[in-house]
């Protein structure tokens, strides 16, 4: 009894790990059943022995009984040991996370030499992974407990990387890879060694003889090193890498050389690992750099000798990648000085040497190799190798290479964007000489790639039009439009626009690439060279204007597209002080003439000036950095004398605009902003402040009706607009003049005339943005210190309430949201304080009613920002303890007594509680949720469907055990009148509700008259457990969620508002806006069948699992059974006949097989011919016809062909129904000269089909050679009959068209062309004579009319001279 109470301790003592074993033997598992007698036995012996049950101690003798148990005699070749020795391993397994590490350490020898039999016995698989999971987590614990396991770990491991069981192998390298991270980390040089070196050997290994891919060591070797290689030490990997290197030479284009060329690929591409603003990781950084220069410095050579064919696409494709990998380590600054230049180039002229095949994975490949070096050259700053390029590139542009050209046209973009990189770092001394002498040795290039776009065709541009452009661009942007227009010219006033050639001859194609291009150039070229030609044009145009409109508007076009190119001249140029104060600042003076006068070409001034502000403001180059001061300089000086002139042109703009397009407008007014306000940040602090007082003195003027005339209340909306550009730019100090201006604006009532409302209305929405405008300025965190400055701000929105107009409502909300993002960051700290907390509520009491009010306003924008003003409150409140007060205030909503306030209220309190569930106490969130639940049975239809929304959130954030509780409350929304309208609300709250509640506690509280809405979601959710054979389709857009759940994991903060617009966005599909809604709710909704449209509009079908399942029929046969055990369970009549829709063809789902024809089992169709939808007879008709002739069924389609079958089921020629229809046409007609006997069925099938094919031909040639006339032989009218004729008992109308062949639209098929028009046309004689005789004798009696007109006048003035008689 003393010892079976003692051992009754040590089993209260065991560990986690013994008792869950225990507990899963219990319930019947039969691998813990073994564990657990094993473990029995364990017991006894610890027993014995006096010890306690500890983990050490079950670990200890598991390791012990392990290493008998193999080496007793017979091993693993006995029939029960191999049960315990599984039983055995799923302990150790078990045991090794329960002990501490040290105790694994001191017995990793002892695992190893009990493991090591299982390595070299033939064992199952699941025994030998086992044993490889065991020996991995011993050596991780080795490594944590400071040991250094030997390579007798790593030998057993390595000898199974080429197992035959894959299987194993893939549990190998999973063990390996982990214990060589631990290595690296510790680290084991030792360990790491001899990984190296096994590699190595594993790789050198490889044989001509052996091919086979499971078979060759070194297919494995090169699987691992691709997990593991960045871990080798350098000195080990130039052996590996240089055994990579001959795999070629030995296996040829075989798959392991493919996987080892996409490892060297992997291993040479560039990774962003480290934090750049570590010292100690800058250093690894550079370490690792050094090593991978090294290797790339030894590998190159041997990947240059490899041969090249196109046995294998795949080979060559990732042979490209490992060379382009490569060669771009070497294009580093550091790797500069180690790598001859005349390598990188071999390599890259090998690459540029696959652009001679026509395979697209080659192609891409190439591309992405030559891209990815070059842009390693333009980072390193290699231009030497750049410039060299520039003259081996172009044979990629000869006309023999013409079908590689989408490919390699963006390798030359690659190769002239790379040299813009480099040019962007050096200084403005160096940029114009470099620039030139580049440009030199480029200048054959681009004169081709000119020539190219001059001489391609329309069709040519369509397939490669994008990539020639890009590379021109490129060009550009790099060398400039000085340089690439000497090669180039525009000629756009030497050749008239009525040229049919005139894109190619003027090139005027090059307006539209210099547009995109232009950057980082002389602003100075753009003045004398294109100033020029803009008036050029505008002459032109005014000429052209007097003859043609057409004309006129083509030389407008090109007037424009000149102007566009001013934005990308005012890019970063190079000279921008000395092109602006250039002849006393001539350039600026004629840009705001520009502005000013031509409304035409504003939009591109405005656009110039911005880009003129942000570059000399906030520069992105080396070189635009060193101009900063200088461009800075520039433009306050010229700010004194542009930005009145500015303000001018602004307000002239919304003077014409009236009548305009608004799209138009909107994006001119937006654009002149943006300048105006790039210009406020560089200009003087005063003088924006003193420009900022003149403007609101005209704005008050204008408000008041004070003006002299100078401002009327037009201007209200462009002065306001031009004030609240400047409040941002203000000092500090004037932040209180803005209220002070502004602040009455707020209260100003809108009374009057329509003009006087609208002008009040402007003005309430200017000084909403001014307030907003102080609250988001800089100063205003650092400024306002105390709740009562923020007061003062509130206390000027708060009395403004009642008399903001509807036009400004969104800029009264904005300017609340503001507020409250300041109190969420400058005061939410101090909301400690009992005196700033009772302020802060106060605020919150006043705003949060205001903000319910428009969660529900019939503007979006207005929802919007009442939404965003809610969650900052809401994220403030909780953040800061007043979750109690915030769900307070948002109840508060419940007690009003109209509708809207209560589904606001719900609104609130559903985005409250789904995105602060977390934080909410457990009694306030419990308390919260019965009071809304309440709401499910009123009577209302807005608050009804708000409370079900709200009971959404609750089945999706509260936990299982709180949620079974809640079951009867949310039961009642079935008890709702409203139902009808919110199907597919409810419908997602069932479904959330089956995949987390128990189905036995579910079906208790479920309504019985819905129990087919439970079974029907039942069944949905059983589908998509089915097996992945079953889920075919499903597995692609599982593997789609799965990401989207990733990378919102990845996101972090930004998931809690994506996952609520998500989450709520299906909400809004139906109808929840009061009674009117509720009209349309009773119709009946779209059947959701197998295949058919679900929730979201999403279309799914369930995948089949073999060819019979893959047709419609058998799904909606599945469905209609699905459907009769709905019935049968619901207790309705078998006999009840649904509604079908009007024109669905398929309603009713039966097994075809008609009444005299047979069903050949046989056939490739039987399936269809069983399983099939068969359309009600009145509308068989619209269905799918049987056979040519147009047959609902076989049996009408062999009737017509003469053909039945006979009772026995043969095929019996209808020949006498034949002949009785002769001897009846013999009779009763005349037949006196025709033939007495007529052709037998079988015959004129013949015939028909000989007729049939002869028609056809005549067809295809007719096709085949030109146009085709449809309609004239058919419907061919009469002798006196004018127009087409319907014929007699045709059910068509009549007519005529031409099928144009698109096969004869060249020019040598003119003559074909026009000939097929001559059934048509008949010629000027025969069909439009009597109109060529009107019209001359119209123009006979017109030029009578007119010479007799002046032969009066000669002798009216005759008679009324002077001295005549």
């Amino acid at each position: 009894s003393s010892s079976g109470s003692f051992q009754s301790r040590i089993m209260e003592s065991d560990p986690p790990f013994v008792r869950d074993i225990d507990a899963r033997a219990a319930k019947g598992d039969e691998a813990s059943r073994a564990a657990g007698r094993c473990l029995q036995a364990m017991r006894s012996v610890i027993c014995s022995n006096g010890c306690a049950g500890s983990a050490a101690a079950y670990f200890a003798a598991t390791v012990t009984t392990l290493q008998r148990q193999l080496l007793q005699k017979g091993g693993l070749d006995a029939g029960p040991a191999e049960d315990t020795v599984a039983a055995l391993l799923l302990i150790l397994r078990r045991a090794l996370p329960s002990v501490s590490p040290s105790v694994a350490n001191s017995r990793l020898n002892d695992v190893v030499a009990a493991l090591a039999p299982l390595f070299k016995s033939s064992a199952s698989d699941a025994i030998t992974r086992n044993a490889l999971v065991c020996l991995a987590a011993t050596s991780e614990a080795a490594y944590s407990a400071g040991g250094r396991p030997n390579r007798k770990v790593l030998k057993p491991i390595f000898a199974l990387l080429s197992d035959s069981r894959t299987s194993v192998r893939h549990q190998a390298e999973l063990s390996a890879v982990s214990i060589l991270k631990k290595a690296s980390s510790a680290p084991d040089p030792q360990t790491m060694e001899f990984a190296a070196q096994h590699l190595s050997q594993m790789l050198e290994s490889a044989r001509q003889d052996k091919k086979g891919a499971e078979e060759i060591p070194a297919q494995r070797a090169v699987s691992l090193l691709r997990a593991v290689s960045k871990l080798l030490p350098a000195e080990h990997l130039n052996s590996i890498f240089t055994a990579v290197a001959r795999l070629p030479a030995v296996l040829g284009q075989h798959p392991c050389c493919t996987a080892a060329f996409e490892f060297l690929a992997e291993h040479f591409a560039e990774e962003d690992e480290y934090d750049e603003e570590e010292e100690e990781m800058k250093t690894e950084n550079v370490e690792d750099e050094d090593k991978k220069i090294a290797l790339a410095v030894s590998l190159l050579p041997g990947l240059l000798l490899v041969p090249i064919t196109m046995l294998n696409v795949a080979y060559v494709a990732a042979f490209a990648k490992a060379l382009g990998s490569t060669t771009a380590v070497l294009c580093s600054e550091r790797a500069r000085s180690k790598s001859a230049k005349e390598v990188k180039i071999s390599a890259v002229k090998k690459l540029l040497s696959l652009f001679s095949e026509r395979d697209p994975t080659v192609l891409r490949a190439a591309k992405e190799a030559c891209i990815v070096v070059f842009e390693a050259a333009g980072n390193g700053g290699d231009a030497a190798m750049l410039e060299e390029l520039l003259e081996a590139i172009r044979p990629l542009l000869r006309f023999e290479a013409k079908g590689s050209w989408p490919n390699a046209l963006p390798v030359v973009a690659g190769l002239f964007e790379s040299l813009s990189t480099i040019q962007a770092e050096l200084g403005p001394s160096e940029v114009q000489q470099w620039t030139t002498s580049c440009f030199e040795r480029a200048k054959p290039l681009v004169t081709e790639l000119v020539q190219a776009r001059d001489k391609a065709r329309p069709a040519e541009l369509n397939v490669f039009g994008k990539e020639l452009a890009q590379s021109i661009g490129s060009a550009v942007a790099t060398f400039g439009p000085q340089q690439v227009l000497q090669v180039a010219p525009l000629q756009l006033l030497e050749y008239p626009l009525s040229d049919a050639a005139y894109e190619q001859h003027s090139r005027s194609w090059m307006l539209l690439v210099l547009k995109d291009s232009c950057k980082r150039t002389s602003l100075v070229y753009f003045a004398t060279t294109f100033l020029p030609l803009a008036s050029s044009l505008k002459a032109k145009a005014t000429q052209a204007s007097e003859k043609s409109e057409v004309l006129a508007k083509k030389y407008v076009t090109l007037l424009e597209q000149v102007w566009s190119l001013l934005p990308g001249f005012a890019d970063e140029p190079l000279d921008m002080q000395s092109a602006l104060m250039a002849q006393g600042g001539q350039l600026a003076k004629q840009l705001v003439a520009v502005l000013q006068n031509d409304a035409l070409l504003r939009d591109y001034v405005w656009a110039a000036f911005k880009n003129l502000c942000d570059v000399a403001q906030n520069p992105s180059s080396t070189l635009a950095e060193a101009l900063k001061e200088s461009n800075t300089a520039c433009l306050r000086t010229l700010s004194n004398r542009v930005m009145p002139e500015m303000f001018t042109t602004f307000i002239k703009m919304n003077s014409e605009s009236a009548g305009q397009d608004a799209s138009r407008v909107s994006h001119s007014r937006q654009t002149a902003l943006a300048a105006i306000q790039s210009f406020a940040q560089i200009a003087e602090p005063a003088f924006v402040g003193n420009i900022f007082k003149s403007i609101v003195a005209k704005w008050l003027k204008a408000t008041t009706g004070a003006g002299d005339g100078t401002v009327s209340a037009v201007d209200v909306p462009a002065l306001g607009d031009l004030a609240n550009a400047l409040v941002p730019h203000l000092p500090a100090e004037m932040l209180e003049l803005v209220l002070k201006v502004f602040g009455p604006a707020l209260k100003a009532s809108a009374e009057g005339s329509e003009d006087e409302k609208m002008a009040a209305a402007n003005a309430q929405k200017a000084a909403y943005r001014a307030v907003c405008n102080v609250i988001q300025h800089p100063a205003a965190t650092t400024g306002f210190q105390s709740m009562t400055q923020v007061m003062v701000v509130w206390s000027a929105l708060r009395d403004a309430r009642q008399t903001c107009a509807i036009p400004a409502l969104k800029a009264r909300l904005t300017a609340i949201q503001a507020l409250l993002g300041l109190l969420e960051t400058s005061l939410g700290p101090k909301c400690k304080d009992a005196a700033v907390k009772q302020e802060y509520l106060q605020c919150l009491t006043t705003v949060m009613p205001e903000v319910l009010f428009h969660l529900r306003d019939q503007s979006s924008a207005v929802r919007d920002a009442a939404r965003e003003c809610l969650h900052l409150a809401a994220s403030t409140a909780i953040n800061q303890d007043l979750q109690t007060e915030m769900v307070t205030l948002l109840s508060a909503g419940l007690a009003g007594l109209s509708r809207h306030s209560k589904a606001a209220a719900l609104d609130a309190l559903s985005r409250l509680l789904y995105e602060h569930h977390g934080k909410m106490a457990v009694a306030l969130r419990s308390r919260l949720i019965e009071v809304v639940l309440l709401l499910l049975e009123d009577r209302d239809a807005q608050v009804w469907r708000a409370a079900l929304k709200f009971t959404k959130v609750v089945v999706f954030v509260v936990p299982k055990e709180a949620l079974i509780d809640l079951l009867p409350k949310i039961m009642r929304l079935f008890q709702s009148k409203h139902l009808a309208s919110a199907k597919m609300l409810m419908r997602s709250i069932v479904e959330r509700l089956v995949k987390v509640m128990p189905e036995e506690v579910l079906k208790e509280v479920f309504p019985q008259a819905h129990m087919s809405l439970l079974q029907h979601v039942q069944k949905q959710l059983a589908r998509q457990q089915r097996p992945k054979t079953i889920r075919e389709s499903k597995e692609e857009e599982w593997e789609e969620e799965q990401e989207e759940e990733e990378q919102k994991g990845r996101r972090g903060k930004k998931k809690e508002q994506q996952s609520w617009e998500s989450f709520k966005a299906g909400d809004e599909a139906e109808a929840d806006d009061g009674d009117e809604d509720m009209e349309g709710a009773g119709k009946a909704s779209k059947k959701r069948a197998r295949g058919r449209e679900e929730e979201g509009g999403r279309k799914t079908r369930e995948p089949p699992t073999s060819a019979v399942m893959a047709h419609d029929a058998v799904q909606a046969l599945l469905d209609a059974w699905e459907e009769e055990d709905d019935e049968d369970e619901d207790g309705k009549k078998k006999g009840a006949r649904s509604k079908r829709k009007r024109n669905d063809v398929a309603a009713s789902t039966w097994i075809q097989e008609d009444q005299e024809v047979p069903v050949d089992f046989m056939s490739a169709d039987a399936a269809h011919s069983v399983l099939t939808v068969r359309a009600p007879p009145s509308k068989r008709r619209r269905g799918v016809e049987v056979g040519g002739a147009g047959a609902e069924n076989k049996m009408d389609m062999l009737r017509r062909t003469g053909l039945h079958f006979s009772d026995d089921g043969r095929l019996v020629v209808d020949e006498d129904a034949a002949q009785e229809k002769d001897e009846e046409s013999k009779t009763g007609k005349f037949n006196l000269g025709t033939t007495s006997e007529k052709p037998k069925a079988l015959s004129q099938l013949a015939a028909q089909r000989t007729k049939r094919a002869q028609a056809k031909a005549k067809a295809r040639l007719a096709r085949k050679g030109s146009h085709v006339i449809k309609g004239l032989d058919t419907y061919k009218p009469k002798k006196k009959a004018q127009g087409d004729a319907k014929r007699q008992g045709s059910k068509l109308e009549p007519f005529a068209y031409v099928r144009l062949n698109p096969k004869v639209t060249k020019e040598k098929f003119k003559g074909k062309a026009t000939e097929s028009f001559s059934k048509v046309i008949k010629g000027a004689k025969k069909g439009v004579v009597k109109g060529l005789k009107a019209r001359a004798k119209e123009v006979k009696q017109k030029q009578a009319k007119e010479a007799k007109k002046r032969k009066q006048a000669r002798h009216a003035q005759r008679s009324h001279k002077p001295g005549s008689r």
